[in-house]
């Protein structure tokens, strides 16, 4: 069933995201036609201020999530009940909070954006992208609990639905109007009806929540939540200050409308890890479970295919961006779109560093260790906005993204690693650093194989160009990892799990002929 569950969710999960990656650069091109860079660029920053205010969240979502997955192995609705009517005060609570922080922080705004910028209405657009975020909170409770029951594909289908109208009457108000107020106010109001359907559903797998009857969290998963909320916290802090302050440095040090250049590469690759991180997310539900209910050794064996399969996601992500990405939003949106070469490298690399530590940081969260590292985060954050503020007086741009690299391969790709083999695989660490620095050796030589496969065979531009790379770096990467990892213990079990699906596609084609 944990199977299942997963490969059903990475199916519907992969759907979605190929429908609304193909609208939302469409969106995106009509987006720059209608309103320009420098209006990119705002919608950028003003989602990293509210991604700081969402700090006050303070990581009570996952560490509820974490407590959910022993209630629903062993269907305690009475636990879980308590735990979603915890969830829910608790996140009314934030709502408000985070209203009032947004009022205080609005008159600093004006600080943020260098550059000679004349945005109307900016206080409005400021405000309706708070309303949203707001929102956000109403059902939370809901998709927690939903997500760790392994069954976020039921609302991914009306998620997909949702998402396509919106996508499709931004667009058309847009051509119709070239009006970013009304756009935003489209996006809100659909966003709202999305989350009264969805709580609707989420009311009907599980009636039990609607029971009036209160309950109250037993002391001891208080005690954890409280003291896993602490450093979440913490944890939140340091992400934040390291993956969420980019847009407000490049604003403020650099230009406005340089953020809406770096938006499209983060957009494209934004868009590329939703199509494949599925093979990752999909599974994440079935590790908190896994955890709870497996030993140690089985727990590791696990890991090492998940592992694997984070390697190899990533490897071809990087290999396919380092020579497709640039040519495509040449092709996308015109020339003279691009960073500097220099920035496009460091921003691959930082991708790369986050994407391999995937697997670790699933295996982290899903066995609920936010405690003992939770001052690290800090320390990387230092590390991080200190050496990003120094290298950008010398190198731009691409030094803000340098200090991510430098504090990311510092802090924690070593401490969450050793914490993962430490308390949840009773193994050294340096098992995980050979596979570590194998994989980045072969990532390496492959990528350099197939770029200059690239080079040599595809020497002209267009869509056609980027068909033809495409092809060649999804085809020898993929043959190349085929061949190098058949016979590992990892991909025999991967074979085995995904089979019996192949031959079932295979006998339906075949009646179908």
């Amino acid at each position: 069933m944990r199977t299942a569950n997963s490969i059903k969710n990475i199916y519907i999960t992969l759907l979605t995201q190929i429908i609304i990656t193909l609208l939302g650069f469409i969106s995106r091109k009509v987006f720059l036609d209608s309103l320009g860079t420098e209006y990119l660029g705002v919608n950028g920053l003003l989602t990293n201020v509210l991604s700081m205010l969402s700090l006050v969240e303070g990581g009570i979502g996952l560490s509820i999530t974490y407590n959910f997955y022993k209630p629903l192995a062993e269907n305690n609705e009475k636990k879980l009940t308590a735990l979603v009517q915890l969830y829910k005060k608790l996140y009314g609570i934030l709502a408000v909070t985070i209203f009032i922080l947004s009022l205080a922080l609005y008159p600093f705004l004006g600080y943020l954006m260098n550059g000679d910028v004349e945005v109307p209405w900016i206080g409005l657009i400021y405000f309706i992208l708070v309303l949203k975020n707001m929102i956000s909170y109403l059902n939370a409770h809901k998709w927690s609990l939903i997500n760790a029951d392994q069954k976020g594909y039921i609302l991914a289908k009306y998620n997909l639905m949702f998402n396509v109208f919106t996508t499709i009457s931004k667009i058309i108000v847009l051509l119709m109007t070239h009006n970013y107020i009304l756009y935003l106010i489209i996006e809100a109001v659909i966003f709202i009806i999305q989350n009264l359907w969805n709580g609707k559903v989420v009311n009907e797998i599980y009636p039990y929540l609607k029971n009036k009857e209160k309950y109250k969290v037993d002391q001891e998963t208080k005690n954890n939540l409280i003291t896993n909320v602490k450093a979440l916290f913490l944890h939140n802090i340091g992400e934040y200050c390291v993956f969420g302050t980019d847009n407000i440095i490049i604003s403020t040090f650099i230009s406005i409308k340089a953020v809406g250049l770096y938006s499209n590469y983060t957009m494209i690759i934004g868009q590329l890890s939703s199509l494949l991180t599925p093979a990752l997310s999909g599974v994440g539900a079935s590790v908190g479970n896994l955890i709870a209910t497996e030993g140690k050794n089985r727990t590791y064996d696990i890991f090492k295919v998940i592992n694997l399969v984070n390697f190899w996601i990533y490897s071809l992500c990087v290999i396919f961006l380092i020579n497709l990405l640039e040519p495509f939003i040449n092709w996308w949106l015109g020339e003279g779109l691009l960073l500097d070469r220099l920035t496009f490298i460091v921003v691959l690399i930082n991708f790369y560093i986050k994407g391999m530590r995937s697997s670790i940081s699933t295996f982290k969260s899903k066995a609920g260790i936010f405690h003992q590292d939770r001052y690290i985060p800090l320390v990387e954050a230092a590390l991080n906005l200190g050496s990003s503020l120094i290298l950008v007086r010398y190198f731009g741009l691409a030094g803000i993204f340098m200090g991510t690299t430098i504090s990311s391969l510092l802090i924690p790709v070593w401490t969450q690693s050793k914490l993962v083999y430490n308390h949840v695989f009773n193994k050294s660490v340096f098992e995980y650093f050979k596979s570590y620095v194998f994989f980045i050796g072969l990532t390496i030589l492959v990528g350099t194989g197939v770029t200059s496969f690239c080079t040599a065979l595809v020497p002209w531009n267009g869509f056609s160009a980027l068909v033809v790379k495409g092809l060649i770096c999804v085809i020898v990467t993929n043959l190349t990892y085929l061949g190098i990892f058949f016979r590992t213990e990892e991909f025999q079990y991967l074979w085995g799990v995904f089979q019996p699906i192949f031959n079932k596609m295979k006998y339906k084609l075949l009646r179908i002929s």
